[in-house]
This record gives structure tokens, sequence and C-alpha cells, in this order.
């Protein structure tokens, strides 16, 4: 009876919602160019020995400050950034910063709240529009572009039009870090070089292929996804909440693969928003999870203590990363047309015979 009433309240509400956004008054549209701008180049390290890739995941982005916390008490260099999402705030931060006590602090700090201007009449793409997290970003970041950072940064957004993953690597950080954390229904989509952006997470929350293809020679994945709770679902919402679980659990594990070493925090439960509580717990999880590879990771790069160390930049020209389904069914379809040539070709012949 209790899951019937709340299944009846959680619709009726649903209904309201669905019924202000479709009356929303806001005046604005997204329409996404035919030919978007070409994302801008930016310099990489020569060389780049350890390449750290932040996942997405909310408050679960807390973990994050752990693992670095526990990279600097080991001695471990971090050559170059590659974070999407909350893996986009907590690798913004501390390339701007690269002193894990006033990361602790800054990540700490921001609330959940503090990044929400929640306005249902003006909610037709979004549930709160995006002041109040770039008031937020501008607040904690002292750089206002990539080049200024101490450490080299590459966020991850989604193309709401194309379905491809945009690397973002130069110009203004608070715009980027914006699209890579635009999280759908949550948050409107952020404009880019004539792209509509989402959350990074949607194509690939741990975007390990960044790092592989700017050439890294260790890439570190952090993946904050979340386990699957030993509790069975006892209704339609927790079969839901759990199908979709299930869902990022498999592509989490898909886009990690290729990295050396994987850190997976134990953040069972937490969802992606929290509370201080929480927060710690996520902290001490995502330091417990380092620890454990710390040992590996320095092996790694015994080995390659005789190589040269990083000296010297180059030009990277990113590319969005697209779908390979669209680029296989067009050889399947140019299969499929050759045969069909081939079999009338064939007829052809046996009729002039």
């Amino acid at each position: 009876m209790r899951s019937l009433t709340l299944a009846k309240c959680l619709t009726g509400c649903l209904g309201v919602l669905l019924a202000v956004m479709a009356t929303s008054c806001c005046p604005h549209r997204f329409v996404p160019a035919e030919c978007p701008e070409t994302l801008p180049s930016f310099y990489v390290p020569e060389k780049i020995r350890v390449a750290l890739v932040l996942g997405s995941g909310g408050v679960r982005g807390m973990a994050h400050v752990g693992v670095i916390e526990e990279f600097e008490a080991a001695g471990i260099p971090i050559d170059i950034i590659v974070g999407c999402s909350a893996g986009s705030i907590v690798g913004a931060l501390y390339a701007d910063n690269p002193d894990v006590e006033a990361l602790k602090c800054a990540v700490w700090d921001i609330k959940t709240r503090s990044m929400l201007d929640i306005d249902l009449l003006n909610c037709r793409y979004g549930l709160s529009q995006d002041k109040s997290m770039r008031r937020t970003l501008n607040h904690y970041l002292g750089s206002d572009c990539f080049e200024n950072l101490q450490i080299p940064l590459v966020v991850v957004a989604s193309d709401l039009h194309t379905g491809e993953l945009v690397p973002i690597g130069s110009g203004g950080i608070v715009k980027a870090v914006q699209a890579s954390c635009s999280m759908p229904f949550i948050f409107v989509p952020c404009e880019y070089r004539g792209r509509v952006l989402v959350d990074g997470g949607v194509v690939n929350p741990t975007p390990v292929c960044v790092a592989r293809d700017l050439g890294a020679d260790i890439i570190v994945a952090v993946d904050l996804c979340e386990l699957l709770p030993k509790t069975f679902p006892t209704n339609l919402f927790q079969v839901l909440q759990r199908s979709i679980e299930i869902a990022f659990m498999w592509q989490n594990d898909a886009c990690t693969c290729g990295a050396d070493v994987i850190i997976r925090p134990k953040t069972c439960g937490m969802g992606c928003f929290g509370d201080d509580k929480e927060k710690e717990m996520i902290y001490w999880a995502g330091r417990a999870a380092a620890r454990e590879q710390i040992s590996r990771l320095l092996t790694l790069l015994s080995c390659r203590d005789d190589e040269e160390a990083p000296c010297g930049w180059r030009l990277v020209c990113p590319q969005a990363y697209c779908s390979s389904v669209e680029f296989n069914s067009g050889l399947v379809q140019d299969l499929y047309t050759k045969q069909e040539e081939e079999l009338e070709d064939g007829e052809l012949a046996d009729s002039d015979d």
C-alpha cells in the first residue's frame, strides 16, 4: 500500500512537472549548427609519463581528492589530467593550484545547492540554469583559461545533437567545465562553438581514450561507477534504478579499457548528491582505493626511470569522438549495395548467355 501511494505521488509530481516544462515560457531555443566550428587546438607535454583520468560521479568526486592526496604523498607526478563531469571540476581546481590541501577545502566547501538555481518557469531544457554553477566555478578558480593552468587539463562533454564525445583543452575553463557537468534534466545544456553540449558522462564517464590518444605512457583511471547494491528490487522504481545502474556499470567497464591502473573507490549506496558526512566517507574511500594501487603504479614508473623526463610541448588538434555504430552501419550498407550490384551483373551476364 505504501509503495502504491508513493507511486501515485511520484506520478502526480512528474505530471505536474512535465506540464510546467511543456508550457515553459522560455524564449530561448537550442539550435545546433549544421557545421560546428573546429575544436581549438592546445599544447600538451612532448612526453606524458602519467595521465590521470578523473571520472564522473557527482558528489562522489570527493574520492578524486583522496586519490590525489595519496599520489602527492607517494611522490607520483601528474603530467596531464583528463576530467569528466565531477572529475572536470576536481581536475580544474587541482590543475589551477596543485595543492591538495587547498583542493580538499574547495571541494568540501562546494555544496550541491550552491551549483543549482532551479527555475520551474524557465526549465524547458533543464531544471537548473547555469548562473549558480558559473558563479561557483569563478569563485574557486584563479585561472580563466586553460593556457594559464599549472598542469595541462582536458575536459570532455557530450554533443547532444551528434552524440559525439567532445574534448576541450583550450579557451575558457568555466565554460568547458560547465559543459562537462551539465547533467541532463538537472542542468540546461551548454552552447559551445556551434554545438549543444551536456554532461560528458552521457557518452564516456571515464574517458581513458582521450589520454591514450594524447600518447600517455601510463594511464591511471579513477572510476566512480557505483557498485551494485546487494539488495534486490522490490518494486518497479527499484527495477528501473537497478537497470540504469547495470547499464552504467557496463559502460564504465568498457570506458576504462586501456588504462594501466584502474582505481575504483568503494562508494556503494552513495548517489550523485550527498551531505558532508557522505563526502567524508567518499574521501576516505578514494584514499583507500588509491593506496591499494600505489605500489603497482610505482613499479610502472620505475620501469621508465631510464627514459628522458618530459621536455618541450607539442600541439594537439583534437577531433570529436564519433560512435562506431554509424560507421559500421555504413560499411554494412556499402557491402549490401555491392552485393546487389554483383548479383545484378551476374544476372545480366546469364541473360546474355
